[in-house]
Protein backbone atom coordinates (compact mmCIF):
# COMPACT_ATOMS: atom_id res chain seq x y z
CA UNK A 1 0.00 0.00 0.00
CA UNK A 2 1.26 3.27 -0.99
CA UNK A 3 1.73 6.09 1.67
CA UNK A 4 0.29 9.37 1.03
CA UNK A 5 3.68 11.06 1.32
CA UNK A 6 4.33 8.45 -1.90
CA UNK A 7 1.07 9.64 -3.88
CA UNK A 8 2.30 13.01 -2.88
CA UNK A 9 5.71 13.19 -4.52
CA UNK A 10 4.76 10.29 -7.24
CA UNK A 11 1.89 13.05 -8.05
CA UNK A 12 4.39 16.06 -7.99
CA UNK A 13 6.82 14.19 -10.38
CA UNK A 14 3.79 13.76 -13.09
CA UNK A 15 3.28 17.70 -12.72
CA UNK A 16 6.38 18.56 -13.60
CA UNK A 17 6.89 16.09 -16.20
CA UNK A 18 3.66 17.80 -18.34
CA UNK A 19 5.23 20.98 -17.45
CA UNK A 20 8.69 20.29 -18.71
CA UNK A 21 6.87 18.43 -22.02
CA UNK A 22 4.92 21.43 -22.51
CA UNK A 23 8.23 23.81 -22.06
CA UNK A 24 9.77 21.91 -24.65
CA UNK A 25 7.25 21.85 -27.36
CA UNK A 26 7.08 25.07 -27.00
CA UNK A 27 10.59 26.21 -27.49
CA UNK A 28 11.31 23.18 -29.93
CA UNK A 29 12.35 24.68 -33.30
CA UNK A 30 9.71 24.42 -36.66
CA UNK A 31 10.69 22.83 -39.05
CA UNK A 32 13.71 25.45 -40.92
CA UNK A 33 13.36 26.30 -44.79
CA UNK A 34 16.71 26.75 -45.74
CA UNK A 35 17.89 30.27 -46.05
CA UNK A 36 18.09 31.90 -49.36
CA UNK A 37 21.44 31.34 -50.80
CA UNK A 38 24.04 34.41 -49.98
CA UNK A 39 24.11 37.03 -52.56
CA UNK A 40 28.38 36.82 -52.60
CA UNK A 41 28.50 40.40 -54.19
CA UNK A 42 30.63 42.99 -53.01
CA UNK A 43 27.57 45.63 -52.12
CA UNK A 44 27.67 48.98 -51.39
CA UNK A 45 24.95 51.17 -50.99
CA UNK A 46 21.96 50.62 -53.90
CA UNK A 47 19.56 53.21 -54.84
CA UNK A 48 17.71 54.07 -57.93
CA UNK A 49 20.64 55.80 -59.22
CA UNK A 50 22.90 52.93 -59.18
CA UNK A 51 23.35 52.11 -63.42
CA UNK A 52 24.36 48.83 -63.51
CA UNK A 53 26.13 46.86 -66.16
CA UNK A 54 26.77 43.16 -67.23
CA UNK A 55 29.92 42.57 -68.34
CA UNK A 56 31.42 39.63 -70.38
CA UNK A 57 35.47 39.65 -70.89
CA UNK A 58 36.67 36.88 -73.57
CA UNK A 59 40.30 36.68 -74.71
CA UNK A 60 40.62 37.48 -78.34
CA UNK A 61 40.83 33.88 -79.05
CA UNK A 62 37.18 33.90 -77.82
CA UNK A 63 37.72 32.13 -74.44
CA UNK A 64 35.92 34.22 -71.79
CA UNK A 65 38.14 35.55 -68.92
CA UNK A 66 36.77 34.90 -65.54
CA UNK A 67 40.06 36.59 -62.90
CA UNK A 68 39.19 40.43 -63.70
CA UNK A 69 39.12 42.17 -60.47
CA UNK A 70 36.99 45.58 -60.01
CA UNK A 71 40.73 47.42 -60.53
CA UNK A 72 41.43 45.85 -63.46
CA UNK A 73 37.87 47.94 -65.32
CA UNK A 74 37.06 50.79 -65.83
CA UNK A 75 33.90 52.68 -66.76
CA UNK A 76 32.40 55.53 -68.80
CA UNK A 77 29.38 57.64 -69.57
CA UNK A 78 29.30 60.39 -72.43
CA UNK A 79 32.84 59.97 -72.03
CA UNK A 80 33.42 61.20 -68.32
CA UNK A 81 35.37 58.50 -66.54
CA UNK A 82 33.08 57.01 -63.49
CA UNK A 83 33.94 55.59 -60.43
CA UNK A 84 32.64 51.46 -59.93
CA UNK A 85 30.93 51.39 -56.96
CA UNK A 86 29.41 47.80 -57.34
CA UNK A 87 31.66 45.04 -58.57
CA UNK A 88 29.76 41.63 -59.12
CA UNK A 89 31.99 38.57 -59.27
CA UNK A 90 31.71 35.91 -61.39
CA UNK A 91 30.74 33.05 -58.56
CA UNK A 92 27.74 35.35 -57.57
CA UNK A 93 24.30 33.60 -57.97
CA UNK A 94 21.97 34.69 -60.72
CA UNK A 95 18.55 35.43 -61.09
CA UNK A 96 17.25 33.93 -64.55
CA UNK A 97 13.75 33.86 -66.34
CA UNK A 98 13.64 31.41 -68.63
CA UNK A 99 10.51 32.16 -70.99
CA UNK A 100 9.33 29.61 -73.49
CA UNK A 101 7.63 30.03 -76.38
CA UNK A 102 4.91 27.49 -76.75
CA UNK A 103 2.58 28.38 -79.49
CA UNK A 104 0.96 26.27 -81.92
CA UNK A 105 4.30 25.67 -84.13
CA UNK A 106 5.83 23.62 -80.72
CA UNK A 107 3.21 21.07 -80.53
CA UNK A 108 4.87 18.62 -81.88
CA UNK A 109 8.31 19.63 -80.48
CA UNK A 110 7.13 20.18 -76.94
CA UNK A 111 9.12 17.02 -75.30
CA UNK A 112 12.06 18.38 -77.18
CA UNK A 113 11.76 21.62 -75.86
CA UNK A 114 10.96 20.60 -72.19
CA UNK A 115 14.01 18.37 -72.15
CA UNK A 116 16.26 21.28 -73.68
CA UNK A 117 15.21 23.69 -71.04
CA UNK A 118 15.30 21.36 -68.27
CA UNK A 119 18.98 20.31 -69.06
CA UNK A 120 19.89 24.60 -69.07
CA UNK A 121 18.44 24.24 -65.80
CA UNK A 122 20.84 21.85 -64.54
CA UNK A 123 24.21 23.59 -66.11
CA UNK A 124 23.26 26.16 -63.65
CA UNK A 125 25.17 26.93 -60.38
CA UNK A 126 23.34 25.62 -57.73
CA UNK A 127 22.86 28.51 -56.19
CA UNK A 128 21.06 29.92 -59.12
CA UNK A 129 17.41 30.81 -58.99
CA UNK A 130 15.04 30.55 -61.65
CA UNK A 131 11.31 31.19 -63.12
CA UNK A 132 9.61 29.81 -66.04
CA UNK A 133 7.21 32.19 -67.63
CA UNK A 134 5.43 30.41 -71.09
CA UNK A 135 3.43 31.73 -73.40
CA UNK A 136 1.22 31.61 -76.36
CA UNK A 137 -2.16 33.62 -76.47
CA UNK A 138 -1.90 33.86 -72.54
CA UNK A 139 1.21 34.30 -70.43
CA UNK A 140 2.09 32.36 -67.43
CA UNK A 141 4.09 33.04 -64.49
CA UNK A 142 4.92 29.46 -63.61
CA UNK A 143 6.89 29.82 -59.91
CA UNK A 144 8.68 32.14 -57.98
CA UNK A 145 12.39 32.59 -58.45
CA UNK A 146 13.93 29.32 -56.97
CA UNK A 147 17.19 26.83 -56.88
CA UNK A 148 14.73 23.87 -56.20
CA UNK A 149 15.05 21.45 -59.76
CA UNK A 150 12.54 20.11 -58.69
CA UNK A 151 10.08 23.01 -58.57
CA UNK A 152 11.70 23.65 -61.63
CA UNK A 153 11.42 20.50 -63.56
CA UNK A 154 7.65 20.63 -62.48
CA UNK A 155 7.03 23.88 -63.67
CA UNK A 156 8.54 22.95 -67.39
CA UNK A 157 6.99 19.45 -67.42
CA UNK A 158 3.43 21.30 -66.88
CA UNK A 159 3.65 23.87 -69.84
CA UNK A 160 1.29 22.65 -72.79
CA UNK A 161 1.05 24.19 -76.10
CA UNK A 162 -1.47 26.66 -77.23
CA UNK A 163 -2.27 29.24 -80.21
CA UNK A 164 -1.23 32.53 -81.20
CA UNK A 165 1.69 34.42 -79.18
CA UNK A 166 2.01 37.11 -77.10
CA UNK A 167 5.53 37.88 -77.23
CA UNK A 168 5.46 41.40 -76.40
CA UNK A 169 3.17 40.94 -72.76
CA UNK A 170 5.41 38.40 -71.74
CA UNK A 171 8.15 40.63 -71.80
CA UNK A 172 6.93 43.32 -70.41
CA UNK A 173 6.11 40.68 -67.80
CA UNK A 174 9.64 39.12 -67.22
CA UNK A 175 11.00 42.82 -66.96
CA UNK A 176 8.71 43.86 -64.19
CA UNK A 177 9.78 40.81 -62.62
CA UNK A 178 13.69 41.47 -62.72
CA UNK A 179 13.44 44.93 -62.43
CA UNK A 180 12.83 44.35 -58.23
CA UNK A 181 16.65 42.49 -58.27
CA UNK A 182 19.56 43.32 -57.38
CA UNK A 183 22.58 41.64 -58.40
CA UNK A 184 23.27 39.69 -61.24
CA UNK A 185 19.86 38.81 -63.63
CA UNK A 186 19.38 37.47 -67.26
CA UNK A 187 16.60 36.80 -69.46
CA UNK A 188 16.63 33.90 -71.49
CA UNK A 189 13.60 33.77 -74.12
CA UNK A 190 12.92 30.69 -76.97
CA UNK A 191 11.20 31.97 -79.59
CA UNK A 192 10.47 33.10 -83.31
CA UNK A 193 9.85 36.83 -82.15
CA UNK A 194 6.50 36.74 -84.11
CA UNK A 195 4.17 38.55 -81.91
CA UNK A 196 0.27 38.13 -83.20
CA UNK A 197 -2.26 38.96 -79.84
CA UNK A 198 -0.10 41.16 -77.70
CA UNK A 199 -2.64 43.09 -75.25
CA UNK A 200 -1.00 46.09 -73.92
CA UNK A 201 2.90 45.73 -74.67
CA UNK A 202 4.45 47.30 -77.73
CA UNK A 203 8.10 46.54 -79.68
CA UNK A 204 9.10 49.74 -78.85
CA UNK A 205 7.75 50.07 -75.27
CA UNK A 206 9.35 46.65 -74.52
CA UNK A 207 12.50 47.97 -76.09
CA UNK A 208 12.10 51.51 -73.87
CA UNK A 209 11.76 49.63 -70.58
CA UNK A 210 14.83 47.24 -71.51
CA UNK A 211 17.34 50.65 -71.91
CA UNK A 212 16.05 50.60 -68.19
CA UNK A 213 17.17 47.94 -66.92
CA UNK A 214 20.80 46.10 -65.69
CA UNK A 215 19.74 42.79 -67.66
CA UNK A 216 21.33 40.77 -70.49
CA UNK A 217 19.24 39.12 -72.55
CA UNK A 218 19.60 35.66 -74.63
CA UNK A 219 17.31 35.51 -77.58
CA UNK A 220 16.98 31.76 -79.30
CA UNK A 221 15.24 31.95 -82.23
CA UNK A 222 13.97 28.98 -83.93
CA UNK A 223 12.46 28.98 -87.47
CA UNK A 224 8.56 28.93 -87.77
CA UNK A 225 8.29 30.58 -91.10
CA UNK A 226 7.46 27.40 -93.34
CA UNK A 227 4.98 26.46 -90.45
CA UNK A 228 3.24 29.18 -89.99
CA UNK A 229 2.60 29.88 -94.30
CA UNK A 230 0.74 26.15 -94.47
CA UNK A 231 -1.37 27.10 -91.30
CA UNK A 232 -2.38 30.31 -93.04
CA UNK A 233 -3.31 28.78 -96.25
CA UNK A 234 -4.81 26.42 -94.56
CA UNK A 235 -6.86 29.21 -92.41
CA UNK A 236 -7.40 30.93 -96.44
CA UNK A 237 -8.92 27.37 -97.87
CA UNK A 238 -11.15 27.57 -94.67
CA UNK A 239 -12.62 31.00 -95.12
CA UNK A 240 -15.05 31.73 -97.97
CA UNK A 241 -13.16 33.71 -100.77
CA UNK A 242 -15.81 35.67 -101.77
CA UNK A 243 -17.44 38.12 -99.11
CA UNK A 244 -20.89 39.62 -99.66
CA UNK A 245 -20.84 43.28 -100.24
CA UNK A 246 -21.49 46.19 -98.29
CA UNK A 247 -24.90 46.67 -100.65
CA UNK A 248 -25.63 43.22 -100.65
CA UNK A 249 -25.70 43.07 -96.68
CA UNK A 250 -27.50 46.53 -96.26
CA UNK A 251 -30.27 45.98 -99.15
CA UNK A 252 -33.58 46.00 -97.31
CA UNK A 253 -36.32 43.48 -98.61
CA UNK A 254 -38.97 44.85 -101.20
CA UNK A 255 -41.07 47.64 -100.67
CA UNK A 256 -39.24 48.97 -97.82
CA UNK A 257 -37.02 51.78 -97.18
CA UNK A 258 -32.91 51.13 -97.15
CA UNK A 259 -32.00 51.58 -93.20
CA UNK A 260 -28.75 53.97 -93.13
CA UNK A 261 -25.71 54.27 -90.38
CA UNK A 262 -23.99 57.05 -90.64
CA UNK A 263 -20.96 57.51 -92.21
CA UNK A 264 -21.67 54.10 -94.13
CA UNK A 265 -20.87 51.99 -90.95
CA UNK A 266 -21.81 48.28 -91.41
CA UNK A 267 -25.02 46.92 -90.27
CA UNK A 268 -24.43 46.55 -86.09
CA UNK A 269 -24.69 42.61 -85.17
CA UNK A 270 -25.77 40.82 -82.22
CA UNK A 271 -22.38 38.72 -82.43
CA UNK A 272 -18.58 39.12 -81.93
CA UNK A 273 -16.80 39.52 -84.62
CA UNK A 274 -14.33 36.66 -85.24
CA UNK A 275 -10.31 38.09 -85.18
CA UNK A 276 -8.36 35.41 -85.88
CA UNK A 277 -8.59 31.54 -87.78
CA UNK A 278 -9.13 28.32 -86.86
CA UNK A 279 -5.53 28.53 -85.72
CA UNK A 280 -5.35 31.84 -83.76
CA UNK A 281 -3.52 33.40 -86.47
CA UNK A 282 -4.75 37.19 -87.26
CA UNK A 283 -6.74 37.39 -90.14
CA UNK A 284 -4.34 38.34 -93.52
CA UNK A 285 -6.04 41.36 -93.84
CA UNK A 286 -5.58 42.46 -90.25
CA UNK A 287 -2.03 42.01 -90.08
CA UNK A 288 -1.42 44.17 -93.16
CA UNK A 289 -3.93 46.76 -91.56
CA UNK A 290 -1.25 46.92 -88.10
CA UNK A 291 1.84 47.37 -90.61
CA UNK A 292 0.20 50.36 -92.56
CA UNK A 293 -0.93 51.74 -89.09
CA UNK A 294 2.61 51.14 -88.16
CA UNK A 295 4.42 52.74 -90.59
CA UNK A 296 2.03 55.38 -90.23
CA UNK A 297 2.86 56.11 -86.70
CA UNK A 298 6.89 56.14 -87.93
CA UNK A 299 6.21 58.81 -90.26
CA UNK A 300 4.62 60.78 -88.05
CA UNK A 301 7.22 60.60 -85.27
CA UNK A 302 9.63 63.75 -84.17
CA UNK A 303 12.92 62.73 -85.28
CA UNK A 304 14.40 65.49 -82.85
CA UNK A 305 11.89 63.44 -80.24
CA UNK A 306 14.53 61.54 -77.33
CA UNK A 307 11.28 59.66 -77.04
CA UNK A 308 11.64 58.07 -80.69
CA UNK A 309 13.29 54.96 -80.46
CA UNK A 310 14.34 54.89 -83.50
CA UNK A 311 16.58 57.73 -82.67
CA UNK A 312 18.02 55.40 -79.95
CA UNK A 313 21.27 54.54 -80.37
CA UNK A 314 21.23 50.49 -80.75
CA UNK A 315 17.46 50.73 -81.87
CA UNK A 316 17.07 48.85 -85.29
CA UNK A 317 13.89 50.14 -87.15
CA UNK A 318 11.89 47.40 -87.77
CA UNK A 319 11.68 48.58 -91.37
CA UNK A 320 15.38 49.68 -91.66
CA UNK A 321 17.62 48.15 -95.22
CA UNK A 322 18.26 44.34 -94.65
CA UNK A 323 22.15 44.79 -95.46
CA UNK A 324 22.47 47.90 -93.29
CA UNK A 325 21.02 45.83 -90.46
CA UNK A 326 22.96 42.98 -90.89
CA UNK A 327 26.47 45.28 -90.44
CA UNK A 328 25.07 46.92 -86.73
CA UNK A 329 25.27 43.34 -85.05
CA UNK A 330 28.10 42.92 -83.25
CA UNK A 331 26.10 40.27 -81.61
CA UNK A 332 25.83 37.82 -84.74
CA UNK A 333 29.37 37.04 -83.66
CA UNK A 334 29.26 33.34 -82.39
CA UNK A 335 29.99 32.98 -78.93
CA UNK A 336 33.17 31.23 -77.82
CA UNK A 337 32.83 27.45 -78.69
CA UNK A 338 29.62 28.10 -81.08
CA UNK A 339 29.55 27.17 -84.57
CA UNK A 340 28.51 30.22 -87.12
CA UNK A 341 24.95 29.88 -87.68
CA UNK A 342 23.86 28.72 -92.04
CA UNK A 343 22.45 32.29 -92.30
CA UNK A 344 21.89 35.91 -89.67
CA UNK A 345 18.34 36.56 -91.05
CA UNK A 346 15.45 34.68 -91.76
CA UNK A 347 15.06 31.88 -94.29
CA UNK A 348 13.53 33.13 -97.37
CA UNK A 349 10.49 31.72 -98.09
CA UNK A 350 10.50 28.94 -100.96
CA UNK A 351 9.35 30.47 -104.29
CA UNK A 352 5.40 31.15 -104.21
CA UNK A 353 3.46 33.68 -106.19
CA UNK A 354 3.85 37.37 -103.86
CA UNK A 355 0.54 37.28 -102.64
CA UNK A 356 -1.11 38.38 -99.46
CA UNK A 357 0.12 36.00 -97.44
CA UNK A 358 3.42 35.68 -98.24
CA UNK A 359 4.23 39.61 -98.39
CA UNK A 360 2.37 39.69 -94.95
CA UNK A 361 4.71 37.45 -93.27
CA UNK A 362 7.87 38.33 -94.98
CA UNK A 363 6.88 41.51 -93.36
CA UNK A 364 6.22 40.35 -89.79
CA UNK A 365 9.10 37.71 -90.08
CA UNK A 366 11.42 40.42 -90.64
CA UNK A 367 9.76 42.78 -87.73
CA UNK A 368 10.44 39.73 -85.38
CA UNK A 369 13.73 39.26 -86.50
CA UNK A 370 14.94 42.92 -85.76
CA UNK A 371 13.12 42.42 -81.92
CA UNK A 372 15.77 40.03 -81.29
CA UNK A 373 18.19 41.31 -82.69
CA UNK A 374 17.47 44.52 -80.59
CA UNK A 375 17.05 42.61 -77.25
CA UNK A 376 20.50 41.41 -78.01
CA UNK A 377 22.12 44.13 -78.99
CA UNK A 378 20.62 47.00 -76.18
CA UNK A 379 21.52 44.08 -72.95
CA UNK A 380 24.68 43.03 -74.27
CA UNK A 381 23.26 39.62 -74.65
CA UNK A 382 23.68 37.09 -77.92
CA UNK A 383 21.28 36.11 -80.09
CA UNK A 384 21.17 32.66 -80.80
CA UNK A 385 19.51 30.27 -83.56
CA UNK A 386 18.23 26.91 -83.51
CA UNK A 387 16.48 26.24 -86.61
CA UNK A 388 16.62 22.67 -86.08
CA UNK A 389 15.48 21.76 -82.15
CA UNK A 390 18.44 19.63 -82.43
CA UNK A 391 20.61 22.68 -82.50
CA UNK A 392 19.08 23.62 -78.93
CA UNK A 393 20.62 21.99 -76.01
CA UNK A 394 23.93 23.17 -77.57
CA UNK A 395 22.39 27.10 -78.06
CA UNK A 396 20.84 26.83 -74.08
CA UNK A 397 24.50 25.09 -73.01
CA UNK A 398 26.17 27.81 -74.48
CA UNK A 399 24.20 30.54 -72.72
CA UNK A 400 24.75 28.47 -69.33
CA UNK A 401 28.55 28.95 -70.26
CA UNK A 402 28.41 32.66 -70.37
CA UNK A 403 26.00 32.94 -67.24
CA UNK A 404 28.97 31.51 -65.16
CA UNK A 405 31.75 33.87 -66.64
CA UNK A 406 29.28 37.25 -66.42
CA UNK A 407 31.01 40.28 -64.15
CA UNK A 408 28.51 42.81 -62.73
CA UNK A 409 29.85 46.55 -62.41
CA UNK A 410 27.55 49.65 -61.25
CA UNK A 411 27.91 53.33 -60.85
CA UNK A 412 26.23 56.57 -59.85
CA UNK A 413 26.18 58.82 -62.69
CA UNK A 414 27.46 62.07 -62.57
CA UNK A 415 24.58 63.90 -64.67
CA UNK A 416 21.88 63.56 -62.34
CA UNK A 417 19.37 64.83 -65.17
CA UNK A 418 16.26 62.75 -65.64
CA UNK A 419 16.28 64.10 -68.78
CA UNK A 420 14.78 61.05 -70.88
CA UNK A 421 17.71 61.30 -73.41
CA UNK A 422 20.44 58.89 -73.58
CA UNK A 423 23.40 57.96 -71.77
CA UNK A 424 26.13 55.84 -73.91
CA UNK A 425 27.86 53.38 -71.71
CA UNK A 426 31.80 52.62 -72.32
CA UNK A 427 33.53 49.49 -70.28
CA UNK A 428 37.07 49.28 -70.73
CA UNK A 429 39.59 47.37 -69.11
CA UNK A 430 43.43 47.76 -68.29
CA UNK A 431 44.19 43.54 -68.78
CA UNK A 432 45.82 43.91 -72.33
CA UNK A 433 44.51 41.55 -75.73
CA UNK A 434 40.58 41.57 -73.76
CA UNK A 435 37.62 41.98 -75.71
CA UNK A 436 34.57 43.69 -73.45
CA UNK A 437 30.88 43.09 -74.33
CA UNK A 438 28.70 45.37 -72.39
CA UNK A 439 25.46 46.99 -72.46
CA UNK A 440 25.85 50.08 -74.87
CA UNK A 441 23.62 52.66 -72.71
CA UNK A 442 20.32 53.51 -70.74
CA UNK A 443 17.79 55.99 -70.97
CA UNK A 444 17.71 58.78 -68.18
CA UNK A 445 14.22 58.50 -66.67
CA UNK A 446 12.45 58.96 -63.81
CA UNK A 447 11.48 55.39 -63.78
CA UNK A 448 15.23 54.45 -63.27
Amino acid sequence: MVSSVSRRFLSVLFVLAIALTVSFAQTKPATQTPPEPPQDLETLKIDTDLVTVPVIATSINGLYITDLRKEDFKIAEDGVPHEIAFFGKVAAPFHVILMLDTSASTQEKLRQIQNAAYAFITQLQPADRVKIISFDDEVRDLNEFTSNRQTLKDAINGVRSGQGTKVYDAFELALNQVRKIQGRKAIVIFTDGVDWHSDSATFDGTLRYLDEEGVIVYPIRYETRAFTEALARQQQEQISPTLPTREVIQAPPRGTTAPTFPGGDPVPTSGTQRKTGPFGLPLPEDIMRRRREGEIGRERRDPADPNNPDQIPGNIPPDADRTSRDQRMPDRRRIPGQPDPPSTTTSRRTSRPDDSISAMLDLEYAKADDYLNNLAVKSGGRLLRADKLEYLPEAFAQIANELRTQYLLGYYPINKDHDEKYRHIKVSTTRKDVVIRARPGYLATDAK
